[in-house]
């Protein structure tokens, strides 16, 4: 006959294990384009994240800045996500966050939901999120990628 406490005990190991099931988003993450990889942490209550490698040949310097003085800044370690507060309705979602796109110079609002512990899925927008496009970035090893050293300034 089953214990009448099974399932009590049951629901509370469940309940004990539902944290440790939360995705992570800190790490390193490569791009979609696999340019660069993206070191993502906590700045207190907030996600940031900075580029941590870039790829042989790529661009070096933040070239597109809408700001000229701003052009002959290094890539390396220059900080690219920022504001990032986490969804209290959604564990794995966090929001209201800026994106600052090399790119193309411009920053834009931005949400990061963690797919699984391997993916995230990256969405920059203007105005609403709707008209934005999203990226699936890949959890990556610092084993595997070297940090990059910024390049002196031109």
């Amino acid at each position: 006959m089953l214990d009448p406490r099974a399932p009590a005990l049951l629901a509370a190991i469940l309940m004990v294990a539902a944290p440790a099931s939360a995705q992570d988003p800190t790490g390193l993450w490569l791009t979609a384009a696999e340019t660069a990889v993206i070191e993502i942490d906590r700045c207190d209550d907030e996600l940031c994240g900075w580029i941590y490698w870039l790829e042989e040949g790529g661009m070096r310097y933040d070239e597109e800045n809408p700001d000229e003085e701003l052009r002959d800044r290094p890539l390396c370690g220059l900080p690219i996500l920022y504001d990032f507060t986490q969804n209290p309705n959604r564990e794995t979602e966090w929001r209201d966050g800026r994106v600052y796109a090399a790119d193309d110079g411009n920053t834009y609002s931005g949400r990061i939901r963690v797919q699984s512990t391997d993916e995230l899925e990256l969405r920059g927008y203007r105005g609403i999120a709707l008209f934005g496009r999203s990226e699936t970035w890949t959890r990556v090893s610092a084993e595997d990628f070297d940090r990059c050293e910024p390049p002196s300034v031109r």
